[in-house]
């Protein structure tokens, strides 16, 4: 089964690394985050007391929510968006206010920086590439939005976790040049080590103090030993061990969304490791996909989302050459079966 439905990137370990992380020497230490955290912040240009370790970029946002909003907060954020926000507001008793969002258009933000305006928001929590359209947002998108919300005291939670796939979006370190920024991210996309749990969330140095707070907002051992080892061992590889990946799946995009337009698909602009294509029938294109051993995204019931499917790419040649053919053939049979049912006039794109 080829499982592309979670957005899980391939991991750039070797298999010596990934022994090496599950050595008993390792097992046996309680965790030392800042083995993580120094070459983290040396990545990002800033001390190390700007950046938190975190068990995944989940664990940054919740921390985030619950110790900077709280019971009553409110949280914003677009949506469609990533699901967590929500839920990790709910969990928090936090209030929650969509921003309407087209995901096959850009970020609509002058709408974005209107509704911050105008109920000023504890949190703006924003993706970049975004989850589920892969739209991003420029540096000027970022420094525009930032400045609204230092205006008003909103602190601008910008989420990076699939930035190292985007050419045109902000990059962390050119978001954390604007004020009241913080920055998180998570090693389970490019790097492919989702099943570690390692994410980190980021502050300039005028917040600090921030970060000390998300600190004292969880355990003291969120990431364990091997997590940490296996974060520090990724940061020090030559990029072009990513690099390859990176290239690989940026190719596969473009090729998937050309291909799905051809197939008739209405398509976003995505930056990400996946695509966003809109479907009258999703849940039949998913079954037919399914039937040929391939798993994509897809959201049964939940309002604004019914039309929509999300297919990671697999960041593999072949791998990817099979999700393409599985696809057309899936379009086919439903095309074929609908010419029997319907007229063509009434024949709706699967």
């Amino acid at each position: 089964m080829l499982r592309l439905d979670a957005n899980e990137g391939r991991c750039i370990l070797s298999e010596e690394d990934l022994r090496e992380i599950l050595s008993p020497e390792i097992a046996r230490r309680y965790p030392m985050r800042e083995l993580l955290e120094i070459p983290l912040a040396e990545k990002l240009g800033l001390p190390s007391s700007c950046v938190l370790a975190t068990a995944g970029a989940d664990d940054a946002i919740d921390r985030t929510i619950r110790s900077l909003a709280g019971p009553g907060g409110l949280i914003m954020s677009t949506s469609p968006g990533f699901v967590e926000f929500l839920e990790a507001a709910q969990r928090s008793s936090a209030r929650f206010k969509e921003i309407k969002k087209d995901p096959f258009e850009p970020f609509p933000i002058d709408d974005i920086c209107r509704c911050v305006r105008a109920l000023t928001p504890r949190l703006l929590i924003l993706s970049s590439p975004d989850n589920p359209s892969g739209v991003v947002l420029s540096p000027l998108d970022v420094t525009q939005i930032a400045t609204v919300c230092q205006e008003l005291g909103t602190i601008f939670v910008f989420d990076a976790t699939y930035q190292e796939f985007s050419i045109h979006g902000s990059t962390p370190i050119q978001a954390l040049a604007n004020p009241n920024v913080l920055v998180t991210g998570s090693f389970s996309k490019s790097k492919g080590l989702a099943g570690f749990r390692i994410g980190y969330v980021a502050a300039n140095p005028e917040f600090t103090q921030l970060i000390s707070r998300l600190s004292e907002a969880g355990p003291p051992y969120s990431l364990s030993s091997s997590a940490i080892e296996a974060g520090r061992r990724a940061l020090s590889l030559d990029q072009g061990v990513a690099q390859g990946f990176i290239d690989e799946v940026r190719r596969e995009v473009q090729t998937l969304k050309s291909l799905c337009r051809k197939l008739g698909f209405l398509v976003s602009e995505s930056e990400a490791n996946f695509i966003l294509l809109k479907s009258e029938n999703p849940t039949d294109l998913s079954d037919k996909l399914r039937e040929r051993g391939i798993l994509v995204r897809t959201w049964p019931r939940k309002p604004g989302y019914e039309e929509l499917v999300r297919i990671t790419v697999p960041g593999d040649q072949g791998e990817f050459e099979e999700l393409c053919g599985s696809l057309e053939d899936a379009v086919r049979e439903y095309d074929k079966n609908n010419r029997i049912k319907s007229k063509p006039k009434n024949k709706e794109r699967l």
